[in-house]
């Protein structure tokens, strides 16, 4: 599966795949769970506005950690937190008038 998140219809998409990766992150299912992540990664390189693409990519960074932490309910909830830290600046970018 290939993402594109690219503008406001792709951000419903954008936080059910954060989502999904991190239901696979908490059934255990590694190798679902590093291709998802990866593929999100990337896709989100061409994101705008740019500080909503590095949240993705932080985000992916939580879900992947949460899959190696000690203390993996710990892990879980920072990957959650992650996500709504990544729809709280796709919310507020939608709000946002741009500058012609």
């Amino acid at each position: 599966m290939v993402y594109g998140f690219s503008g406001p219809a792709g951000y419903d998409a954008l936080i059910e795949a954060l989502r999904t990766a991190l239901i696979a992150a908490r059934e255990g299912d590694m190798l679902r769970e590093e291709e998802m992540t990866e593929q999100i990664r990337d896709a989100s390189y061409e994101m705008e506005p740019r500080q909503a693409g590095y949240l993705v990519r932080s985000a992916c960074g939580a879900i992947d950690a949460a899959m190696r932490a000690f203390d993996r309910e710990s892990g879980l909830a920072l990957a959650e937190q992650a996500i709504e830290n990544v729809k709280d600046i796709l919310w507020r970018s939608q709000s946002v008038p741009s500058v012609a």
